[in-house]
């Protein structure tokens, strides 16, 4: 595909996790539970969207050369590239700057409240799912006991409270999507029709791109990692470089009771996406039961079926050839 036709990526995967609280829910003193959402009166976790997004900006932290940078926001949430835009003036000045030094402005997007009224903001080129689990949370849940120490007082012995931590296995749909065609600029409305003006050039838009699916591989800093350690990288994935920008793919996946995907959703979705995508596809075997079925059907839809990784580093390939 060529670069100057790419107008999106999106990203869709599986992912099997043992034993681990993602995401806690609001809880009380003494219990922390996992988030969850009811389909059908059956509860199943979730992990929001909001956490999703920090895992895979850590993500993308960790993998930053000497020559690159992400601001860290403050305690308002204010990113602190933006500490030097107090008046509208100061932002018309520096977005370009601001979105060339800094992954994290340009992926994830920013806000800040000007005095006097008005706001800067960007709206994020990637865009991040929930991680939704599909199975039941009670089928596969169980509470953890955590000891708490207080504080001792004079005269008094040290003592512990019981807090009580939802736990559970599940298999996780997670999905992201990159605006192409947003990234690395802001729109423009002064001719009165919308033009992109670009504050880095295509080579950088690709290392973009590159960091974002890099992190997919090596997402690590969850909540609760020090006694629940978690793998939540991908075990079944699909991505599709898109000469559409497109939401479709999200759909692909649809697991039913005996952790069996749709074969006939798989066929309507990637025969719908194809159409306007190079498509990659990894899975490991045993997360789903009928990977067989799924690999011979990618097959005859002359997709070939790697690792996961494999799958990214093709689409990565494809991306830096382009």
């Amino acid at each position: 595909m060529n670069f100057g036709n790419l107008k999106g990526i999106s990203a869709v995967w599986l992912s099997e996790t043992d034993l681990t609280n993602l995401n806690a829910g609001e809880g009380e003193t003494n219990f922390i539970d996992v988030k969850k959402y009811k389909k059908d009166g059956i509860e199943y976790p979730y992990v929001s969207g909001q956490a999703m997004r920090f895992y895979i900006k850590e993500a993308i932290r960790r993998n930053l050369q000497d020559n690159e940078y992400m601001c860290v926001p403050d305690d308002e949430g204010i990113p602190g590239c933006l500490k030097v835009v107090i008046k509208m003036e100061d932002f018309e000045s520096n977005w370009k700057n601001i979105i060339k030094k800094c992954l994290a402005c340009d992926l994830f997007g920013y806000m800040k409240p000007i005095k006097g009224g008005g706001s800067v903001t960007r709206v994020s080129p990637l865009k991040v799912s929930p991680a939704v689990g599909l199975l039941p949370f009670d089928e596969n849940a169980t509470l953890d006991f955590l000891t708490r120490k207080k504080s001792a007082t004079v005269a008094e012995k040290e003592r512990g409270d019981i807090v009580n931590i939802e736990i559970g296995t599940n298999i996780y749909k997670c999905g992201i999507a990159i605006d192409g065609r947003r990234l690395g600029g802001e729109e423009n409305w002064s001719s009165g029709t919308v033009v992109i003006d670009y504050a880095i050039d295509e080579a950088e838009k690709k290392n973009r791109i590159l960091k974002v699916l890099d992190g997919i591989i090596y997402l690590t800093d969850y909540s609760k990692q020090a006694r629940l350690l978690t793998d939540f990288t991908p075990d079944v994935l699909c991505i599709a470089l898109q000469n559409r920008y497109s939401h479709r793919l999200q759909k692909l996946f649809e697991l039913n009771s005996n952790r069996e995907l749709s074969i006939e959703r798989l066929k309507e979705i990637i025969g719908e996406v194809q159409e306007y995508s190079n498509i990659y596809f990894g899975m490991i075997p045993e997360v789903i039961k009928n990977s067989e079925e799924v690999k011979s059907v990618l097959e005859e839809l002359g997709i070939e079926v790697k690792t996961p990784k494999d799958a990214i580093m093709d689409a990565c390939t494809c991306l830096k050839k382009s």
